[in-house]
């Protein structure tokens, strides 16, 4: 059998550090997403194709941002409850170990 060793607590660290990275996707993502209907009295009538292609890729880009801020917050559930899971199995074996050893 190989060795393995995990750090529970950097592990859950990570999953902090994920989730507040997704909280500043999603904000980024709602700033993004705000309609910029003030551009289209700066353009006028000449820049309303301009204003539709800029409009599209700005919803484009918060749509992206959104799919970004989902997978930092799968990737924080993921590891905080890793690292939960590798503390229960510690407990658990230092118990056992403990139980065994005292029996003896």
């Amino acid at each position: 059998m190989s060795e393995f060793s995990a750090a529970a607590a950097g592990i859950a660290a990570f999953g902090g550090t994920a989730t507040e990275l997704a909280a500043r996707a999603e904000a980024a993502a709602a700033a993004v997403a705000a309609k910029p209907d003030a551009l289209g009295q700066v353009f006028g009538l000449i820049g309303g194709d301009l204003l539709a292609a800029f409009t599209g890729a700005r919803s484009a880009h918060a749509a992206r941002l959104e799919r970004l801020a989902s997978a930092w917050a799968s990737m924080s559930a993921a590891a905080i409850t890793t690292a939960a899971g590798y503390e229960a199995t510690d407990a658990g074996t230092a118990s056992t170990l403990n139980s065994t050893s005292a029996a003896l």
